[in-house]
């Protein structure tokens, strides 16, 4: 059969990407060919993201444009939109990208080949938003992973049962579904056979892994199981993202004794004010934040800790406001996503009332912005002078960097460094954000 070729582009977070690897695997294991070129594909696949309005309209803009593009220069791939934003929109989507051939939601994607097959004979648009999966556990197997990067991606849940009231994610990816401990226990044992130095471990919220097994622990049992397994192989685990109220100080008490584990949590905060955080539906107050924050930094004094804070929420006062900017000092983020408060409409917060003017949003997220960038600058210059391990994952010409295991990155100045490469290096400098240091013999 011809007109096989195909190309795919995701947009949003780290588990789309780790989908559209997977929906590659189905692809060619189907008889398709993955190219990079967009222009040549008989086949454009866009996985697609909900999360934020601002982004999910830039998304469908930038297919429409490409759509339009090919056809100026003759080219009528056939186009599969799927994810997310499908799910989310449905046949609002369909319409307002006609020239889709293809539009479906999340649980069916590894149908597209049979999709595309349907379309062929009956040159019928096809659409598909059944959100009820197929499976009662996440049973997705198989990746094609770029040979060109050493980190892999390795989804352990998908789902989410949480519903912060500002978040579409449940609605479109249904309730949270583990994947079982032998498939996961088998995956990176391939991973490691193929040559990647690091694993990011995904879920929605990692921490809660296994309660829909009926596992109060679940994720430190699967910890467990993979340093029991791999222990002494040369390779880096890392998970995104925790969840404030399932993380738990014995999942810290675990990392510290692992030999795999990396010493970075990136645990979202969202608001540091509880009037907010239980407006948000989040299922934790400020004092249990900071009390995980402390426990870390403890247990783990070289760890990195990373967050995501919304501004402009519903009903925010400046006491809301301060009492963020209170916590983000306290906390002394080494790594933090801002954003503005983004209404999705279904949601619980998008019925509040209180709405703030953009106005407001934007100069709250400058200030939080500044406060954070303060406080990074401090704390980047806390590693000058220091010695410290780190992994090259990024060689661009005559430059270098890798990240330590608390996820701070270096940067080097020369390229004489193979990727995977474990280095000791000595910090020398801060300059514009960023640390520089040179390699030195442990």
């Amino acid at each position: 059969m011809t007109n096989k070729t195909f190309f795919i582009e995701s947009y949003g977070c780290q588990m789309n990407k780790s989908r559209s690897e997977h929906i590659a695997h189905v692809m060619v294991q189907n008889g398709y060919h993955l190219i990079e070129d967009i222009k040549r594909a008989d086949i454009l696949l866009f996985n697609t993201c909900a999360v934020r309005e601002h982004a999910s309209e830039k998304a469908i803009s930038n297919i429409q444009k490409t759509i339009k593009d090919l056809n100026e220069i003759s080219r009528y791939p056939i186009i599969v939109i799927f994810g997310c934003l499908s799910q989310f929109l449905k046949n609002r989507l369909a319409q307002r990208i006609p020239g889709a051939q293809i539009v479906i939601g999340t649980s069916n994607i590894e149908k597209i080949p049979q999709y595309l097959e349907e379309h062929r004979t009956n040159k019928k648009k096809i659409v598909d938003f059944n959100l009820q999966p197929s499976s009662q556990v996440f049973d997705e197997t198989g990746y094609l992973r770029s040979s060109s990067q050493i980190f892999a991606f390795l989804p352990i849940t998908y789902g989410c049962s949480n519903f912060c009231s500002y978040c579409v994610v449940p609605y479109t990816t249904g309730p949270q579904r583990s994947k079982p401990f032998i498939t996961i226990l088998k995956e990176i044992e391939k991973i490691i056979q193929d040559g990647y130095k690091e694993i990011i471990l995904l879920g929605q919220n990692v921490n809660s892994y296994g309660l829909d097994f009926g596992l109060k622990n679940g994720f430190e049992f699967l910890l467990q199981a993979i340093d029991e397994n791999f222990r002494g192989s040369p390779i880096w685990i890392r998970f995104l993202t925790s969840h404030p109220k399932d993380m738990r100080t014995s999942i810290v008490d675990f990392i510290k004794n692992s030999s795999l584990m990396t010493h970075y949590f990136h645990l979202p905060i969202q608001s540091g004010s509880d009037d907010i955080l239980a407006a948000m539906n989040r299922g934790y107050t400020r004092d249990h934040y900071l009390g995980l924050v402390k426990y870390i930094r403890k247990t783990l004094p070289d760890s990195g800790i990373g967050t995501d804070i919304i501004v402009g929420f519903p009903g925010e006062t400046e006491t809301d406001f301060l009492d963020t900017l209170r916590l983000v000092q306290e906390a002394q983020f080494e790594q933090a996503f801002t954003y503005i408060y983004s209404s999705r409409s279904g949601t619980a917060a998008d019925q509040l009332p209180d709405h703030l003017p953009l106005a407001e949003k934007k100069k709250r997220l400058q200030v939080l912005n500044q406060t954070l960038s303060d406080i990074h600058q401090k704390k980047l210059m806390t590693w000058i002078g220091k010695k410290v391990k780190i992994m090259i994952d990024q060689i661009e010409g005559l430059s270098a960097s890798g990240r330590m295991t608390n996820n701070q990155r270096i940067f080097l100045s020369n390229s004489n460094f193979f990727l995977g490469q474990v280095i000791t290096v000595l910090v020398r400098k801060s300059l514009k954000g960023k640390l520089y240091g040179e390699l030195v013999f442990p």
